[in-house]
């Protein structure tokens, strides 16, 4: 399921308020709200009224574990996912609790670590359940409770007057009960495309940001690069801040997509759920049913698909930045050492590398040696993983291929017999597996359009491309 369905999933649809098996939370609480729960990483639940707020639920999970705490709100006990789905007012409660809940964290405690487990916690747990419910909901026949008027009144036409008369008098009523529908549906559309045109402003200008978070990135490692050992925790606590701010921004527009993809499915499912009765009425008229939703919600999850990997990014840039700081601090310590330890730090670390190399080199080989996974009915290889096995062997035979004094030595030495094979099969064996397998499945009546486009990638030379086309159509004709 993509990333986008879930969060939608989870934010449209509340999981049933039941205390789960070592939750503890307040007695004597008002039935009419919901709770705010929190757990710290060492397991446990503490949970309150959403009255009490979430410093509450917060206090207690800290007496009882460590950060990070994740925090959560859920809905009072009893209540239904049918009559969560159905009343407006009952989402934005949830949501609004929800919001206090992050609010909190981001704000109050202003831990980084506890708000993305916040944002990725419990909420996801109930996405799959939630997600084929609210489907099931969306596949449900309404009540048609017009169409049963309609038939009344058609009956009592008939009964009454002639046909003609009769039919018309139902179009009418259908035609007045579809457009009122419409009407509502017109009506309730604008404040979420007003929303939504809020919400892409705000991602447009985030997105321009890009090249400038980066380039405050390489700012710090160039400066760090230059920094004395006194220099380096200020260096770091700027990477840090940095990093927060960068993780801080998006995950609030991120929480805003949440909250509005979430209206948009509410949405879409009151419409259709309204329209549903009429559907016949409106095909026989030619009349299609409106599209108001599925345009914005591809942006929606697209949006928080890129906040997602811009987030990741900065954590990959601020946490490398953050591993070479503490290498330069270990440099700089060295230096103050004597000539003596600096020889004893260094051999050890040579030991170290030369161990570890050989490991790989050991591993590579064995890799080589063993033979390609293959399809369970047509018995043949997949080729694509093979291809970037062989082609990584071979990229060591450059500086492997003739023997030296270096700490690599041991691990090329084990290497070093096996490169012209390997070096055959990239360029005979695989092709030739490649082209075997097209073939074979060919005359089995499986693969379609994939082994023409991995033949023609073959006879261009591209046998890594044909390799990947070739698994494709392995994988389809094997089911998997």
């Amino acid at each position: 399921m993509r990333r986008g369905d879930l969060l939608v999933a989870a934010l449209v649809v509340a999981a049933p308020g039941v205390v789960l098996p070592g939750c503890l939370w307040s007695f004597g609480e008002d039935e009419g709200q919901g709770r705010i729960c929190a757990a710290p990483v060492e397991g446990g639940e503490f949970c309150v009224s959403s009255g009490e707020g979430p410093a509450s639920a917060w206090r207690q999970a800290a007496a009882h574990g460590s950060r990070p705490i994740e925090i959560w709100a859920e809905w009072p006990e009893g209540r239904t996912l049918d009559a969560l789905v159905t009343n407006r007012e009952d989402v934005e409660q949830w949501l609004g609790d929800m919001d206090d809940a992050l609010r909190y964290v981001r704000e109050d405690e202003r831990c980084a670590e506890s708000y993305r487990a916040s944002m990725a916690g419990r909420v996801r747990e109930r996405l799959v359940s939630a997600r084929i419910q609210q489907n099931q909901r969306l596949a449900e026949e309404p009540i048609d409770a017009v169409g049963r008027f309609e038939e009344a009144l058609a009956e009592k036409a008939n009964s009454d007057e002639d046909p003609l008369v009769a039919e018309i008098a139902a179009d009418k009523l259908s035609m007045g009960a579809v457009q009122g529908v419409l009407d509502q549906v017109t009506l309730d559309v604008g404040p979420l495309s007003a929303a939504y045109a809020d919400l892409a402003a705000d991602f447009v200008a985030y997105r321009e940001t890009e090249s400038a978070e980066l380039d405050t990135y390489a700012k710090f490692a160039a400066k760090a690069s230059m920094a004395a050992e006194t220099e380096l925790d200020a260096i770091a606590s700027s990477v840090l801040e940095t990093a927060h701010g960068a993780s801080a921004a998006p995950q609030e527009m991120a929480l805003r997509a949440m909250k509005l993809s979430a209206a948009v499915t509410q949405f879409e499912v009151a419409s259709e759920v309204a329209l549903a009765p009429h559907t016949d009425f409106m095909a026989a008229h030619g009349a299609a049913d409106p599209d108001l939703t599925s345009g914005a919600q591809r942006s929606i999850h697209a949006m928080l698909g890129y906040v997602e990997r811009r987030v990741r990014q900065s954590d990959r840039a601020a946490m490398a930045l953050l591993f070479g700081i503490a290498m330069r601090r270990q440099a700089l310590q060295l230096l103050e050492e004597s000539q003596s330890v600096r020889e004893t730090v260094a051999e050890a670390k040579i030991a170290k590398a030369e161990v570890t190399f050989h490991e790989s080199a050991e591993a590579q080989v064995l890799a080589f040696e063993k033979a390609a996974p293959q399809g369970v009915k047509l018995s043949l290889p997949y080729l694509a993983k093979r291809y970037d096995e062989v082609i990584a062997f071979l990229q060591m035979r450059p500086l492997c291929e003739l023997p030296s004094s270096s700490w690599r030595e041991a691990g090329c030495a084990a290497m070093r017999p096996h490169f012209k094979a390997a070096a055959t099969y990239r360029a005979t064996t695989l092709p030739g597996l490649v082209k075997t397998g097209l073939s074979k499945m060919k005359v089995q009546g499986v693969g379609g359009a994939l082994l023409d486009a991995a033949a023609a990638k073959l006879a261009a030379g591209d046998v890594k491309g044909a390799a990947v086309l070739h698994d494709a159509a392995l994988r389809g004709a094997e089911g998997t």
